[in-house]
Parts: structure tokens; sequence; C-alpha cells
């Protein structure tokens, strides 16, 4: 233990290991509100923004996959830092998506018209709780959700888990 720092609080420099993973995680949910898409925005609007956020999805989502390889090759992982704000970012893209794909087809969710109702169904689906109160309709988005089910426990939940085994008992 460092000399500066007393029994049970953190060693010097812990809170400045989490300010800039918690400053981009709060960086990306104002980002996901500010969007300016809503009803009134066009279709072309909308379909453009949704496969600008399905191509977000492939990005973040290889860049964890790319992470899982290398933790299990035996690499040192990234900070947890590095992976919140992977997950923030996922889970931001995910509900955006979500809000868009009802924006564009009406009817596909059943209880979701706000991006609040979105991030909620994504946090919801990926932690397996599933209220039932937001839940997919339509094939499309039945489909989406398979996606989210399968990367976060295949990659999400390995990547965390490997992760942690990989930084041994502290």
């Amino acid at each position: 233990m460092a000399e500066d720092s007393s029994p049970g609080e953190p060693a010097p420099g812990h809170r400045d290991r989490w300010r800039h993973p918690a400053w981009a995680s709060v960086g990306v949910l104002v980002v996901y509100f500010a969007v300016p898409l809503g009803e009134d925005s066009s279709g072309a609007a909308i379909a453009g923004s949704l496969l600008l956020t399905a191509a977000g999805l492939a990005l973040v989502g290889t860049a964890m996959v790319l992470e899982l390889r290398r933790v299990r090759a035996g690499s040192e992982a990234r900070t947890a830092g590095v992976l919140t704000v992977m997950v923030v970012v996922l889970v931001a893209a995910f509900s955006l998506a979500f809000y868009l794909l009802e924006l564009l087809a009406p009817r596909q969710f059943e209880g979701l018209s706000t991006r609040t109702d979105a991030l909620y169904f994504t946090l919801s689906t990926m932690a397996t709780v599933g209220y039932g109160d937001v839940h997919a309709l339509g094939q499309v988005a039945r489909g989406m959700v398979c996606g989210l089910i399968v990367f976060s426990v295949a990659v999400v939940a390995t990547l965390v888990r490997s992760s942690a085994q990989s930084r041994g008992p502290r």
C-alpha cells in the first residue's frame, strides 16, 4: 500500500483512472439524447441515421471482439475504464438503433416511443431482466434484439470474464 493513502481508501490516482472514462461515458449519453431526430424527421434522414448507427455498432462490436481475442491470446486486458466506455457506446448505439427503427417502421416495438424507452429496453435486455412492458413485435426488431442478446452473452460477458481472469487475484 502506498505511504500516502490510509487503510480503506483508494490508492492515489485511483479516481484519476476513472475520470476520463466517466466523462467519455457521459459524453456518449449526451450525444445519444442530443442527436436531432424525431417523428418530424424525414424517412431518408432516419434511414441514413440507422445505417450510420449500424456501422457504429459494427465498429464497436469489432473492437470488442478484437479485445476478446487479445485477452484470450494472453495479452493484458485494457483498463476497466476502456471496457466501460465500450459497453456504454454499445448500449447507446443499440438504443439509438431501436429508437430509429421504431421511427422508420412504427409498431416494430410495443411500448417504445422515446429515446429513454429505447435505453431502458436495451439495458433490461442486456441485463436479462426483460420486464415485458417494452418488447419487440416486428420481425426486424426481433432480429435486432436477438443480435443484442447473442452479442451481450457471447462477447460482452466473455470479455468481462476474460479480463477479470487475466488480471488475476488482487
